[in-house]
């Protein structure tokens, strides 16, 4: 897993959309009903503390707290956005494959 540190909390959540998530039991353990749903990456961020105007390092943890969501609908959850964050980087992996072979044409002549 590798580490990701930014700038404010906006851009820390604004990452965690664009990375596969996981579910997890919350403190109660597996048994308990709900689900937390976690980034599968340890993202952290900066933030000014209000009391000394100290910059501190922050982890964002969850996507969804526990509390919030039964097992099924964090698996559901989880599932859609995960097959999206897949379908995106095969979108990426597609467009620079285009690309260097209209890169590739064009060393060539074809146009």
């Amino acid at each position: 897993m590798s580490e990701q540190l930014f700038n404010s909390y906006d851009e820390a959540h604004k990452y965690s959309l664009t990375i596969p998530w996981k579910i997890e039991p919350c403190f109660t353990g597996e048994k308990c009903w709900c689900r937390v749903i976690l980034p599968t990456e340890t993202i952290k961020y900066k933030r000014i503390r209000d009391l000394d105007k100290m910059e501190i390092i922050e982890e964002y943890e969850w996507i969804i707290p526990d509390g919030s969501v039964d097992k099924g609908t964090a698996e559901y959850i989880v599932d859609l956005h995960n097959d999206e964050v897949e379908l995106e980087e095969k979108r990426k992996k597609r467009l620079e494959a285009l690309q260097k072979l209209s890169d590739l044409d064009q060393e060539l002549g074809f146009q």
